[in-house]
């Protein structure tokens, strides 16, 4: 696992490099998560971003308006296999942890077991998982809304678009 911070500018290029030494074929995305729930409206957020910043098309899953949850993760994952069989899946998703890592991103081989921060019971998915730290472990800090959280979910959202732009710009 890689584990790269948001307020380093060299950590861009770190993540993105490592990304596109990860997704050798097209890779397909993956955002997971919902707009009902701020610091889970992560997913979403790069999803969009990434829709409107790629130079070329990809395929992008959960968006604004058009989220990955709980309730639908399983069918979408599903359905992205069956349509994209021999493509990596990168999975997006917001998660928690210590104060100290809130701001970090975490790219791993082996996709992401999400909806562990709301303690769901849900399989591991993906073949390559990044996830934004936007909370402090507790559910109430996950569930907070305020002005400070929401630049840090968008600054945390941008720079996870902005790496899989560049990964696959020098690919």
């Amino acid at each position: 696992m890689i584990e790269v911070s948001v307020d380093n500018p060299t950590d861009l290029q770190k993540i993105a490099t490592a990304l596109q030494s990860k997704t050798q074929a097209q890779p397909v995305y993956m955002c997971i998560g919902t707009e009902k729930v701020f610091s889970d409206s992560l997913g979403p957020r790069v999803g969009t971003l990434l829709n409107e910043s790629m130079p070329y098309p990809c395929f992008v899953y959960g968006m604004h308006e058009q989220n990955i949850t709980a309730e639908n993760l399983m069918y979408s994952y599903n359905f992205i296999k069956t349509l994209h069989p021999n493509s990596p899946i990168v999975v997006i998703d917001a998660a928690v942890g210590s104060v100290e890592q809130i701001g970090k991103i975490q790219l791993s081989d082996g996709g992401i077991l999400p909806g562990a921060a709301t303690n769901k019971n849900l399989p591991s998915i993906g073949d390559v998982g990044i996830v934004g730290i936007v909370a402090e472990k507790g559910m109430g800090d996950f569930y907070t809304l305020n002005s400070e959280k929401d630049r840090l979910v968008s600054r945390v959202a941008r720079f996870i678009a902005d790496a899989i732009v560049m990964s696959n710009q020098t690919a």
